[in-house]
């Protein structure tokens, strides 16, 4: 009867030292294949232990998290740099564009001559100053800085100002803007400096890439919320996926498209408001709808 527990203890004894080996085998494989990970690969998980297969498990997940935010750390750098990089490019042309007038202005006798170089120089300047505040809401905007005061506006009253901000261009490509609901007050719930920011752009966009057609209509939705659709000329053909991505032009063969930032703060300040905004094109026409809430 002793003789039988001595052994069955000696059997137990054996079969823990041998786990206890293997324990320690897998360990140091652990412990190695660790210290070689340096690209974040999943650790093996072909193990005896179960425990041990737990923490090979959690381990990986950590690994998987660490390679998800080095990716995202990389694909920032990224943009930093291609920021930098289309911030330079956008703002050099400009202001050698005004050095050069200023320069021709300086040495012109003929007044008639300086003072239309002056005038170039100053254009200029003003397009070189929307660049500047672009930039700067876009650093807000990345760095979520961006306060927003939500109140009651009238989405009709501001278009309408807006339209007449735009009066001297609109006239001097000879488009006649249509608001049939321009009597009408339409109420949302957004913030007014925001959305005067949203409305400005896509009416000085539409201006510049439109031929004849500018058409502004306002519809109220069942689901509480109210669209502002900006009709133009369907124009060429645009990837209306893309167009309110960072740095994207509508048409990068015209020089003074401007740094392609415009939309993206649009979609950027709707989406703060509670908002979204969309664009389609057809055979008939190129439309951008901005939809917010409804102020009830």
């Amino acid at each position: 009867m002793l003789y039988g527990v001595i052994v069955l203890l000696a059997i137990l004894v054996l079969l823990l030292t041998l786990k206890l080996v293997l324990l320690k085998r897998e360990m140091r494989g652990i412990v190695k294949d660790m210290k070689a990970n340096e690209d974040g690969r999943n650790l093996s998980m072909d193990l005896i232990d179960g425990e041990l297969q737990s923490m090979v498990l959690e381990v990986n997940r950590l690994y998987d998290d660490v390679m998800k935010v080095r990716a995202e750390g990389r694909e920032n750098e990224e943009r930093i740099r291609e920021s930098v990089s289309m911030i330079s490019h956008d703002m050099r042309t400009p202001l050698t564009s005004i050095i050069g007038y200023l320069q021709i202005a300086e040495k012109t006798n003929d007044r008639a001559e300086t003072e239309g170089n002056v005038a170039i120089a100053l254009e200029r300047a003003r397009y070189l100053n929307k660049l500047v505040n672009d930039f700067f809401e876009l650093s807000l905007i990345d760095s979520d800085r961006v306060d927003v005061r939500m109140e009651k506006v009238n989405l009709s009253e501001i278009i309408c100002e807006e339209i007449l901000a735009e009066t001297t261009e609109i006239d001097s490509r000879g488009i006649e803007p249509e608001f049939a609901q321009s009597e009408q007050n339409h109420y949302v719930l957004a913030d007014r400096e925001k959305l005067v920011r949203i409305v400005q752009n896509l009416i000085s966009n539409a201006v510049k890439y439109s031929e004849k057609r500018l058409e502004f209509r306002i519809d109220e939705k069942e689901d509480g919320n109210v669209s502002l659709s900006i009709l133009t000329d369907p124009g060429e053909k645009v990837d209306t996926d893309r167009i309110f991505e960072r740095f994207v032009k509508a048409d990068s063969a015209r020089s003074d498209g401007g740094a392609g930032l415009g939309l993206y703060i649009c979609k950027r300040f709707a989406e703060k408001m509670g908002g979204t905004i969309s664009a389609r094109q057809s055979e008939e026409s190129f439309e951008i709808t901005l939809t917010l809430k409804n102020f009830e």
